[in-house]
């Protein structure tokens, strides 16, 4: 595991506990002092806490009110000053972004408690990731970038077409149980 000593972090039941996935995320994620940061799905704030390490002026979102919660308590816990929204997408969410980061739902199944909108990704796995695309392009500024981490269990037809119109660069992947995860650089 890529812990940061320190980084001080305590993950609330139910809130999606950083794994092998976030871990590949963070093995990708290059910060510039002074960009503006947006986590989506922030989880427990573990990747916002290391872009407002790195210096970035970081917003971290979450759908659910426990994880927003959480990501709070590991901002103060941490002396991190960083905007935290609860907010299905982009619906509560305003400004331009350098860069954007999702380490989206992206199993195939359906969301019934609370604690499946870490994982759920919809029939496909892409439901989540799609609807976020739709969103991104009118939150990144001019020269920004999206990290996406995506799975060999999402149809890949329906990946292609949810991503058509940015440029795809693959950054990391990593096989890790029964799937192949890979970090997506999206630019326009």
């Amino acid at each position: 595991m890529l812990r940061d000593p320190d980084i001080q972090l305590d993950v609330f039941p139910d809130v999606y506990t950083p794994a092998e996935d976030t871990f590949l995320m963070l093995s990708a994620l290059k910060v510039v002092k002074g960009e503006k940061a947006l986590e989506m799905g922030c989880g427990s704030g573990y990747l916002s806490l290391h872009m407002a390490k790195a210096g970035a002026s970081v917003t971290a979102v979450d759908v659910d009110p426990q994880a927003v919660r959480n990501t709070e308590e590991n901002a103060r816990r941490n002396g991190s000053n960083m905007r935290v929204v609860q907010s299905d997408l982009f619906r509560n969410v305003e400004g331009l972004f350098d860069l954007i980061v999702f380490n989206p739902p992206y199993l195939r199944g359906v969301v019934e408690r609370m604690e499946d909108l870490c994982w759920a990704g919809g029939e496909t796995g892409l439901e989540v990731t799609s609807e976020f695309l739709k969103g991104t392009r009118e939150h990144l500024s001019s020269n920004g970038r999206v990290l996406l981490l995506v799975s060999s269990d999402m149809d890949d037809d329906l990946l292609r077409r949810s991503t058509e119109g940015w440029n795809r660069e693959e950054l990391a992947s990593g096989t890790f149980f029964f799937e192949r995860l890979m970090v997506l650089k999206l630019t326009l």
